[in-house]
């Protein structure tokens, strides 16, 4: 079993030697803030090296740049993979078209391929997330070309890029702002801006670091201001022309958020391998005494198999989908809007998924599902991180849908119309313009609002769960595995089956009972076939991995007495010995 899915796994570049080395042992959480975020860095830097992207991969979306998105890696420090994304895809990936026109660009392009520099990209700001095409930060051309960059309100404060003086290199960033000529507002326009040389931060440029977000290891994600910093001409990535159409110029200019969409969803696939080996080799090794007395593993229950089963068959299901959905992506001649499309449903199904199935690992996992060192609950943190990140989940399912179903465009037809899940697509579908039709309003109204925006984001995961079906079909995952993916979209909108394909409960409990039953004896060949043994840094996994960490645990002992009941002594018995630590 195990060779069907690691002949489908990256080989290039080899990440396991990294994985085992110094740098990615164990974090010491008593250590300071400095000392933690540098190892990030120093992460960051490693795996990127070890990469080796061209400016090219970046621009043209090589298989080595989807590759470096799905690293087994990846799950072990999120905040590196964090730095590595927003340097290659979006610093680099908007920087590089201009540097291949531009030779006086190009130095800086290879710095950041290099990771010489810590390039950002900060568009957000702290009063426009969603609505960041009206961002307020500012860049005014002056008499002698050059830009007077400048942040005109709290609220035009650029947003969480780490752009503080961490790391011990020097720190740059595509900014984008509203270029403003002779008091007229052309678009907004990326720049390159100098922040800082990793000790202190360049004149005119401030960031406040934020706490550390929940699961995380630290990074110095920020609010930064520019107090009118004088920029050359040369920092201009694009025309000083005003735009025919200000809203495409603006997504022409963010274009590698689309991109981001697209690649950072496929870091769940490397989350949930790690997750569900963790949580698989911990059930298979946790024994319960049985009603014969004797050891019985925690894995011979079926509300233990449900889980770590399930988030198999999505693993599996979900890297044939995340590769079809990329080799979709770069298609030449596909309509943009489709394209976004795309990017949005792979993200809203595997955001789906991965919270899902993080959340019920770590529950099954007990108390020892608390902890970060265990792997899971930090994924799950992280993971909550990328649906947020280069366009929130909700929000990219509101636009998608809206669309959709007043007709701009569509999005690519299934392969099997008769498939349940592609017949629960169109029938969500239906459902949705209905009420769209007997609205007699425009998609901005109140009664669209109220009525169907809280249809959006279960249209555009019935999308998905019908993409991801086809794709592992096309790619010829096992049928088991299959089978039980579709068993779990049936319990998802288990209503409308009942309602509409005539398949009851009883029939759906059935069908997941018949995809577990099989795959059950595979399960040491599932885990294993994942490839995240060697990226495993639990305790909990093993008997010896365990005894390694409890013995590198701080240990107190003493001779202090406390007499808790008057006239009782407590001590330590002679015959008792010591006790075996």
């Amino acid at each position: 079993m195990a060779h069907i899915f690691l002949d489908d796994m990256p080989t290039i570049p080899a990440t396991q030697e990294l994985a085992q080395s110094p740098l990615y042992q164990l974090v010491d959480k008593n250590q300071d803030i400095n000392t933690r975020a540098q190892i990030v860095y120093d992460r960051a830097r490693a795996v990127s090296r070890a990469y080796a992207l061209t400016a090219e991969d970046v621009v043209y979306l090589r298989p080595k740049f989807w590759a470096l998105h799905t690293d087994p890696i990846a799950p072990l420090d999120g905040a590196a993979m964090t730095l590595i994304t927003i340097q290659y895809n979006l610093a680099a990936g908007t920087l590089a078209p201009f540097a291949f026109k531009r030779p006086e660009l190009r130095p800086l392009l290879q710095q950041i391929m290099n990771f010489d520099v810590s390039a950002q990209y900060l568009l957000s700001e702290v009063g426009h997330g969603l609505d960041s095409p009206h961002l307020e930060t500012t860049a005014t051309l002056l008499a002698d070309g050059s830009f007077d960059l400048h942040t005109p309100s709290p609220r035009a404060a650029k947003w969480m890029p780490p752009t503080g003086p961490y790391g011990n290199m020097p720190r740059v960033a595509t900014v984008m702002a509203r270029l403003m000529v002779n008091g007229e507002d052309r678009g907004v326009r990326p720049f390159v801006v100098a922040l800082g040389n990793g000790k202190e931060m360049c004149k005119g440029v401030s960031a406040k670091v934020l706490p550390t977000r929940a699961g995380a290891n630290p990074v110095d994600h920020a609010i930064t201001y520019f107090n009118h910093v004088h920029l050359p001409k040369e920092a201009l990535l694009g025309s000083l022309e005003k735009p025919h159409d200000l809203r495409q110029n603006f997504l022409d200019v963010i274009w590698r958020v689309g991109v981001g969409s697209l690649a950072l969803s496929n870091l769940t696939i490397a989350a949930l391998r790690a997750s569900v080996y963790v949580a698989g080799k911990y059930s298979i090794r946790r024994t319960v005494t049985g009603t014969d007395g004797k050891p019985m593993p925690i894995i011979a229950f079926r509300t233990q198999q449900i889980p770590i089963l399930h988030t198999l068959a999505q693993t599996f299901v979900l890297d044939a989908y995340g590769k079809d959905a990329a080799q979709r992506f770069v298609q030449p001649d596909l309509d943009p809007r489709v394209r976004h499309g795309i990017a949005a449903t792979l993200k809203a199904v595997m955001v789906q998924h991965c919270q899902s199935d993080l959340y019920s690992l770590a529950e099954r996992c007990g108390a020892q599902g608390l902890f970060e060192h265990n792997q899971i609950i930090q994924s799950q943190l992280e993971m909550r991180g990328v649906a947020i990140a280069e366009g929130d989940v909700l929000a990219l399912c509101i636009r998608l849908a809206s669309e959709l179903l007043i007709g701009r465009y569509e999005m690519p037809e299934p392969a099997d119309p008769n498939s349940l899940l592609a017949k629960h697509e169109a029938g969500l579908f239906e459902e949705a313009r209905t009420v769209v039709m007997g609205l007699g309003a425009g998609h901005r109204s109140e009664a669209f609002n109220r009525l169907v925006l809280p249809l959006c984001q279960p249209l555009i995961e019935a999308i998905g769960h019908r993409m991801a079906y086809d794709a592992a079909v096309k790619a010829k995952v096992p049928q088991n595995l299959i089978d039980l993916y579709v068993a779990n979209a049936l319990k998802h909108d288990a209503s409308w089956y009942v309602e509409h394909a005539k398949i009851g409960r009883r029939k759906i409990a059935e069908i997941e009972d018949k995809a577990l039953s099989a795959l059950l004896p595979q399960l040491d060949a599932l885990l294993e076939a994942t490839g995240a043994a060697p990226y495993c840094h639990a305790p909990i996994v093993s008997d010896n991995t365990w005894k390694a960490f409890v013995d590198s645990l701080p240990h107190f002992g003493g001779v202090a007495q406390i007499n808790l009941i008057p006239g009782t002594e407590q001590g330590v018995t002679e015959a008792s010995g010591s006790a075996r630590l």
